[in-house]
């Protein structure tokens, strides 16, 4: 029953925390002066204090200077991926991991939940992964879900390292 109630008092937490998130609007201006491995690093120590959880981040040959979009992207990408592996997927094992693709970059967030049919999700029309979806396309990057029902989740994104180039028609 102490594990249930933790759980669901977790979960609680994280859904009040998202709605402070949202009041406080989506510009996070305190990671404006902080590299891509800081806002990283800063995102994975909030996530791991209020899930009581460590989270191993590795972070691989990553710029230290970004635009401001893809820190905040970033840092959303990863605050929303490792919540959802715990409150969706109870994955008591998380890991994120930054590397560099050529112009890209590429955040992964690997969980040892119970897994998904991300079709099923899709279908569904969770705003979670919509959102995240969303925030990377539009940003010129791509975003992938890899999950099966006992088999864990995979989720990646990549992120153009450069600005988009303006429209100046």
């Amino acid at each position: 029953m102490g594990d249930e109630f933790r759980t669901l008092h977790s979960a609680l937490q994280f859904a009040l925390d998202d709605l402070r998130a949202i009041a406080g609007g989506l510009h996070l201006p305190e990671i404006e002066q902080l590299s891509l491995a800081e806002t990283a690093r800063r995102a994975v120590r909030d996530y791991e204090r209020k899930a009581g959880l460590v989270v191993p981040l590795r972070v691989d040959d990553v710029p230290d200077a970004a635009p401001l979009p893809i820190k905040i992207t970033l840092f959303r990408v990863l605050q929303e991926s490792l919540a959802n592996g715990f409150r969706h997927g109870g994955a008591p094992h998380q890991r994120a991991e930054l590397t560099r693709s050529d112009a890209q970059l590429v955040v992964e967030v690997t969980d040892s939940g119970t897994g998904f049919d991300p079709q099923a999700v899709v279908a569904d029309g969770h705003l979670g992964l919509a959102g995240m979806r969303e925030r990377i396309e539009i940003l010129g990057g791509t975003f992938s879900v890899q999950s099966a029902p006992g088999k864990g989740t995979v989720v990646r994104a990549t992120l153009p390292l450069a600005p988009l180039a303006e429209d100046h028609e």
